[in-house]
């Protein structure tokens, strides 16, 4: 199993997937990753899943609740600096991403906030890969309503991503 990594993607393909699942759903679930120039761009921890062949990664967000279907990041100091929600986790297909290295991260205090952030994640690899696949078990199911409707339509964006591959 390969070591988790950050990820930039290709926005045309999120605004593509934003897009079918708003003429599909009537709303979407894929996040915003681009919030203009004066924010941070949005990046994925990647691949957390993978279904037969088709790779999931997460957005990291800065959400910092415990919910049944996230991920706490943790610090160095124990402070809770992010999270992996997996109801928003997308497949894409690898061409579509770029890495994200944190060493060209020119703020230092970001870079370092990043590197930690990152450090968690390989150390909890098992634990994310592990609850990914029950999040996305849990929206197929469709026994959890609430979740299906806060989630994104993984099927429906699979094909999308599928048309990538092919």
């Amino acid at each position: 199993m390969d070591k988790l990594n950050f990820y930039t993607v290709d926005l045309n393909y999120v605004d593509q997937l934003k897009s079918a699942e708003l003429t599909h759903r009537g709303f979407s679930r894929v996040p915003d990753m681009d919030y203009g120039e004066l924010h941070k761009p949005k990046f994925l921890c990647g691949i957390v899943l993978q279904i037969e062949n088709i790779d999931y990664y997460v957005p990291v967000s800065s959400y910092k609740q415990q919910k049944p279907d996230n991920f706490l990041i943790y610090s160095d100091n124990g402070q809770v600096v992010g999270s992996l929600r997996f109801n928003y986790m997308f497949p894409v297909p690898r061409k579509l991403l770029k890495e994200r290295r944190i060493t060209d991260e020119p703020d230092r205090a970001y870079r370092s906030l990043l590197a930690q952030e990152l450090l968690y994640c390989r150390k909890k690899q098992s634990d994310i890969m592990r609850l990914a696949e029950r999040t996305y078990k849990r929206v197929l199911l469709g026994k959890n309503p609430g979740l299906v409707a806060n989630s994104c339509d993984f099927i429906l964006l699979e094909k999308i991503c599928l048309s990538y591959t092919e």
